[in-house]
């Protein structure tokens, strides 16, 4: 592969580019690709590895149980902080135990408890702020882990390696400079299509046990801050979530090009209402990315 297939995160009015994103089918060629470009990356960069960071959920499992087949060098790490379940992180380091692949005559452990790090922190920066909220220490948590990844990409020359799918950016669902990778795979693969790709993958494995615990899981942060990433999000299933986005859109479009009916506007009205959109709409930020001033424009004021 001689050129990167980059792509840069769509305009959130951009609706036709969701629509092409949303209805992905899993197959054989696009596990390959995937596992393709991530091979490219390494040797386009001269990069020695990437660095991930195992939760013990499927993203995350899914992308170690890749490079493994692939013969891709990384480095893979379980980082434990205080809300993690005996359960997640033992599906974490099943996954870390069963698809490493660290480069050769280097080993690292692969467990690193933050959990102290993470109290000391919060203490201390409860003599500013007293009070405090699930989703501010839900952050907190994520960005310390990717201090840990981040310091382990630059002791041994790799990139930390981002595990976000469509479903989270669509909702903002992540930590900025928590989640964020250098790299990020699957940001444009619906979750529905990442647990068909993770099945496929799993027939190609020789301990396909641990990708496949990841794959039963309930589907969580592991931040304490709900029993489930569905209770938070109010929906059933992420194919819910990624219907609701696909009838968004398409209603947006047609608003584009007339007025929209009663019925049309009113189901257009309930949809804007639920968690899913809501987050959609309060998020627009995370994904543009931050914003530059122009300094030239002083000239013009």
């Amino acid at each position: 592969m001689s050129v990167l297939p980059r792509m840069s995160c769509p305009a959130d009015d951009t609706y036709e580019v969701w629509l092409e994103l949303l209805p992905l089918q899993a197959s054989p060629e696009l596990l390959r690709f995937l596992g393709d470009s991530l091979a490219a990356y390494l040797r386009q960069t001269g990069l020695n590895l990437y660095v991930l960071g195992l939760s013990g959920g499927l993203d995350s499992s899914f992308l170690a149980a890749l490079l493994h087949v692939h013969h891709i060098p990384y480095l893979g790490f379980c980082l434990p902080i205080t809300s993690n379940t005996p359960a997640e992180i033992d599906r974490a380091v099943r996954a870390a135990t069963a698809y490493a692949n660290p480069p050769e005559g280097l080993s690292v452990q692969a467990v690193c408890d933050l959990s102290a790090l993470y109290a000391q922190i919060s203490q201390n920066f409860q003599t500013c702020f007293p009070r405090s909220t699930p989703v501010a220490e839900g952050n907190l948590k994520a960005r310390i882990r990717m201090q840990f990844l981040y310091h382990a990409a630059s002791l041994h020359g790799g990139c930390v390696l981002g595990t976000d799918q469509l479903d989270e950016l669509l909702m903002g669902f992540w930590t900025l400079h928590g989640d964020v990778g250098d790299i990020s795979p699957l940001q444009f693969i619906p979750k529905t299509v990442e647990y068909d790709l993770a099945r496929m993958l799993c027939r190609e494995l020789t301990q396909p046990e641990p990708l496949m615990a990841a794959i039963e899981a309930v589907p969580t942060d592991g931040l304490g801050i709900s029993a489930s990433d569905l209770d938070q999000l109010g929906v059933e299933s992420y194919a819910a979530v990624e219907e609701l986005f696909r009838t968004f859109f398409q209603l947006k479009l047609v608003e584009q090009r007339r007025l929209l009916h009663d019925s049309e506007q009113a189901a257009l009205d309930v949809l804007m209402a639920t968690e899913p959109l809501r987050r959609f709409f309060t998020s627009g930020h995370k994904r543009t990315g931050p914003i530059f001033f122009d300094p030239r424009q002083a000239c013009s004021c």
